[in-house]
């Protein structure tokens, strides 16, 4: 990473930190240009090989493409609509429209966390109220890359077995990493066990872990980072096993 990457990445964080201050007074235009400022600089924080391997050097066929695009929309949709029905946001009317919300700006040691939810798309269809949330959706982007080059690289592979009369049998590793990353970043039981655990009193008291912050970050921060890391170390490994067998 060139250094003037660094100075830019650095610029937007601290621009970020600023808009944040200025949202206490000014909520709508502070809390909109520190998100943009922030998530600017968590995307120049990729690397550049990170966008060569699920894109610039894989092909993009219906594979990719439509692996890709339905994985964003079911992200979307689960992480929108289906939290939103578990917690009752469900008001059962024919109401159809979007808004753009902002989330009122924390004390300063809780800033990475309002970055995650702040500047939020709110969609009510039909009385299911979805929230699509920045960390949601720049996570969402990232694994449908990193499955669509997946699915297209498992593609590659097989064609390639069967040009050789190999057993097909040999893709079943990567697939499996494929769908163990997507399973991890779903975490549905982890997520229910949470939203349970917040409305029941006993469980809180036996173990309140299951209704702490910490949690609450586990299972909606951490278990994406780590589909994303699955799936690209999965990858990594196709692409070795092909270009040895080319």
């Amino acid at each position: 990473m060139s250094w003037r990457r660094i100075f830019i990445i650095l610029l937007l964080l601290i621009s970020s930190y600023i808009f944040y201050l200025i949202s206490f007074k000014y909520l709508t235009l502070g809390a909109s240009l520190s998100a943009l400022s922030f998530w600017s600089a968590i995307w120049l924080m990729i690397p550049k090989r990170f966008f060569d391997m699920v894109w610039r050097e894989v092909k993009k066929g219906k594979g990719y493409k439509i692996s890709a695009i339905l994985y964003f929309a079911f992200h979307v949709t689960l992480y929108g609509f289906f939290y939103g029905v578990i917690l009752g946001y469900v008001a059962y009317a024919p109401v159809y429209y979007a808004s753009i919300g902002f989330t009122v700006p924390p004390p300063p040691q809780y800033f990475l966390l309002w970055q995650t939810e702040n500047v939020g798309v709110t969609m009510f269809i039909a009385g299911y109220e979805a929230d699509i949330l920045p960390f949601e959706f720049f996570v969402g982007i990232i694994l449908a890359l990193l499955i669509g080059a997946n699915i297209e690289r498992i593609l590659e592979l097989r064609s390639q077995l069967k040009a050789r009369k190999k057993s097909a049998t040999l893709i079943m590793v990567p697939t499996l990493g494929v769908v163990s990353g997507t399973s991890c970043c779903l975490s549905l039981p982890s997520i229910i066990i949470y939203l349970v655990a917040l409305d029941v009193g006993i469980i809180y008291d036996v173990l309140p872990i299951l209704a702490s912050f910490v949690y609450y970050v586990f299972a909606f921060d951490f278990l994406p980072l780590t589909s994303v890391l699955i799936l690209f170390f999965n990858l990594k490994d196709l692409n070795k096993v092909i270009l040895c067998k080319k």
